[in-house]
């Protein structure tokens, strides 16, 4: 009697102890991680990338049979993008998705994104964005940041808008203060242009245009219809001086300490739901240029060429650097 219930006691104590282990799950032979991760950015959640990064925490959880969730946590709630990286590398954050264009001050290579009129068009990028170059700049960022990128999105090309003066020739923007992103390029790109640049946190961009602090900024058209920047921007123009895509990104370290099933399927989600989001994303920026006009923002497209010459300067002062000559003469490569 007295080994029977020593037995019962034994047992009792083993499902105390595994229910107490609630931060793991038995798959297989494999005892894996439930792991809960934060991502930050800093669009709306109505913004067509947040929905594609919500496919991205949908599919992560069925691929891993739940044992790792996403956490999405939008409209710069825990600040902007260069403290987002800032945060990866620390360890304060799991996951963060920022526009490629931010990690120039990390690592200059990442300056070839800054540069403008690198592309010829969108198209072009999305090319680069698609190819083995790409997946070579990823690693890099691992080796110099501890910081993986999984995948990108497409947020168009940076357009300037203004919110009296409209952007239709290159001296058009001599005289005026824009907000740029915390980007030296993008700081010389306003220069050269004859303008003046200031770095403004995206989250406060509405009240600089609207109290005078600034006269424009530059963005993609459906960030720029999303953030209702029309209420205080009424002039839209298709400069498509950067193709700035959006780039998701893991801390390294933490994303090596999971299972390689778990990795796996982290990597899969990922790729899935950047074609989930191709799938949508013209209509998406067809529908922004409609809002627009609809709110009584001009649009304007202007021709390129002009401010491709201006910025030549620009882009040959970057190309004395052997690494980012490297890839501007593989993007080159893909005309």
């Amino acid at each position: 009697m007295k080994k029977k219930s020593f037995l019962l006691l034994i047992s009792l104590v083993l499902v105390i102890t595994l229910s107490a282990c609630g931060g793991s799950k038995e798959t297989g032979t494999t005892a894996e991680k439930t792991r809960s991760l934060r991502l930050a950015h800093t669009q709306s959640s109505n913004h067509p990338v947040h929905k594609s990064m919500e496919r991205f925490a949908e599919l992560t959880k069925e691929k891993t049979d739940g044992t790792v969730e996403i956490e999405i946590i939008p409209d710069g709630v825990l600040g902007d993008e260069r403290e987002y990286v800032e945060s990866l590398q620390k360890g304060v954050l799991d996951m963060a998705k920022v526009s490629v264009n931010s990690l120039e001050n990390f690592d200059e290579v990442w300056s070839i994104f800054a540069l403008p009129y690198v592309f010829d068009d969108m198209e072009h990028g999305q090319k680069f964005m698609d190819s083995p170059e790409m997946e070579e700049l990823y690693q890099s960022a691992v080796d110099t940041m501890d910081i993986l990128g999984l995948t990108w999105y497409d947020a168009g090309g940076r357009n300037y808008y203004t919110k009296d003066k409209p952007i239709e020739k290159p001296e058009d923007l001599e005289g005026l203060t824009m907000r740029v992103q915390s980007s030296k390029i993008q700081i010389k790109t306003a220069e050269y242009l004859g303008g003046s640049a200031t770095p403004v946190d995206f989250g406060e961009l509405y009240t600089a245009i609207q109290q005078g602090v600034v006269d424009g900024a530059d963005n993609g058209i459906v960030a720029f219809t999303e953030n209702n920047l029309g209420e205080v921007a009424k002039h839209f123009s298709f400069t498509q001086h950067v193709y700035s895509p959006d780039i998701l990104l893991i801390k390294d370290s933490l994303f090596k300490d999971l299972t390689p099933e778990q990795q796996d399927a982290v990597k899969e989600a990922a790729k899935e739901s950047t074609k989930f989001h191709s799938e949508t994303w013209e209509e998406e920026r067809q529908e922004a240029i409609k809002k627009c006009e609809d709110i009584g923002v001009t649009i304007h497209y202007p021709d390129l060429e002009p401010f491709a010459e201006k910025l030549k300067p620009l882009r040959d002062e970057y190309a004395e650097n052997e690494r980012i000559a490297k890839y501007m003469d593989l993007i080159n490569e893909m005309k």
